[in-house]
């Protein structure tokens, strides 16, 4: 009877001890995650973003020697077969690269590691964790990194005052577009919850957030955000918030208005100009599409430096465009075009295509915060990869953590 009642001792003390050792492990995953998520869009951190990639290429490749089999199943599907299609054409793009030595330089960080890479790592750190965790990983990730980046703003501010430089009236701050597009639909799920003190974070973290969005005087990024609002409202069906929303900008324009009409003039003429600044006909776009019609099949290599150099060596044949000296084109299609041919081209928009439909698919088969993910991720490839896109050459590398979270939830989602 005493030996039935020891062992009965250990089995609970070693699924204590199990449980504990699965906890603790659950929580270096998601937190490795979202640290890498956190600091992704900060500058100046890049010693703390090596430490953490690294933590994740150690830790992924632990868990592949452990369960090779069940990470195998994670990639078996078309969103890993679009990303490796995608590969295939920036490795194209290097082979017929005007310069392939600069083509790879410029690939390998941007492409290998922050796209590939860590959209196959996301998965293989995460792949013990349930679908709830993924997804609340990945939303309050991107909530919690709007702390560290508007305190960086504020400090800038503060610098550019004490040089003489007044709010509101530079474009020094348009570099955090990429975060604030990426945070803004995160930040929408806390309006979603019950409860005052869920409001109140909501509240004070929505100031901050549309302050540092009206800094980046960028209409790209303002459009950007008004649209994956506005298609958040549509599927959500609510319009309290953007009801509040529109007042509260209405609010801040009259009152910067009648303050100090010419202390904002740069912002008031950005929010009332209706041009495209250059980059129809003969500016920027126009300029790529006559390059790109020359070589529409080829491509010409792999890199903003390519661009530059063809431009500013075929200036002299084409008069007519707008700007002397290459600023690129200003458009993520276009870029590709360019870079990679149609090879290029097909490849970008089949893997856009296949994450958007698979974030559809999985808004449509799921619920609650798992719902809530897939929207947030849909709504950040709409408006950082399409919409922005169609208007700046946007970082490829920002598909990396989007891809990462998508095989994550449909591996689980499949695994229900």
């Amino acid at each position: 009877m005493m030996h039935l009642k020891s062992f009965g001792e250990r089995m609970v003390l070693d699924q204590l001890s199990q449980q504990r050792e699965q906890n603790w492990q659950s929580l270096w995953n998601r937190g490795l995650v979202s640290l890498y998520i956190i600091l992704y869009f900060l500058d100046g951190v890049t010693r703390y973003k090596h430490i953490v990639s690294a933590l994740l290429y150690i830790t992924a490749i632990t868990y592949i020697v452990k369960h090779r089999g069940a990470i195998i199943t994670l990639f078996k599907n078309n969103l890993t077969t679009a990303l490796l299609v995608f590969l295939a054409a920036i490795i194209y793009s290097i082979i017929i690269s005007i310069d392939p030595g600069y083509s790879v330089d410029k690939a390998a960080n941007s492409v290998f590691e922050k796209l590939v890479v860590i959209a196959l790592i996301i998965p293989i750190v995460l792949f013990n964790e349930s679908k709830e965790d993924v997804a609340r990983t990945f939303i309050y990730a991107l909530i919690i990194a709007i702390i560290p980046l508007a305190i960086a703003d504020l400090f800038q501010y503060i610098d550019e005052y004490h040089r003489g430089i007044m709010p509101f009236t530079r474009f020094e701050h348009k570099y955090k577009s990429d975060a604030l597009i990426f945070m803004s639909p995160a930040l929408l799920y806390l309006w979603t919850l019950k409860g005052y003190r869920n409001k109140a974070i909501f509240f004070a973290l929505g100031i901050i957030t549309a302050l540092m969005i009206i800094g980046t005087m960028q209409r790209g990024t303002w459009l950007a955000i008004l649209v994956m609002s506005v298609v958040w409202a549509i599927v959500k069906r609510e319009w309290k918030l953007p009801a509040l929303a529109l007042a509260a900008v209405a609010l801040f324009f009259t009152a910067s208005h009648h303050y100090d009409p010419g202390h904002f003039a740069k912002l008031f003429n950005k929010m009332q100009q209706t041009s495209s600044s250059g980059r129809y006909g003969n500016g920027t776009q126009g300029s790529a599409v006559d390059l790109i019609m020359e070589n529409p099949v080829k491509g010409y290599g792999f890199g903003d430096d390519i661009f530059y150099r063809v431009y500013n060596e075929r200036i002299k044949d084409y008069p007519q465009w707008i700007f002397k000296k290459a600023i690129g084109p200003h458009n993520l299609t276009l870029a590709t075009w360019y870079a990679a041919g149609i090879f290029g081209l097909v490849a970008l928009w089949y893997l856009l295509i296949s994450l958007g439909r698979e974030a559809v698919r999985g808004y449509q088969r799921s619920d609650e915060v798992i719902r809530n993910a897939w929207l947030t991720l849909g709504l950040i490839l709409l408006g950082n990869l399409i919409v922005r896109g169609a208007f700046e050459t946007v970082n490829i590398s920002n598909l990396g953590v989007l891809l990462g979270i998508a095989l994550a939830l449909r591996a689980k989602q499949k695994q229900v």
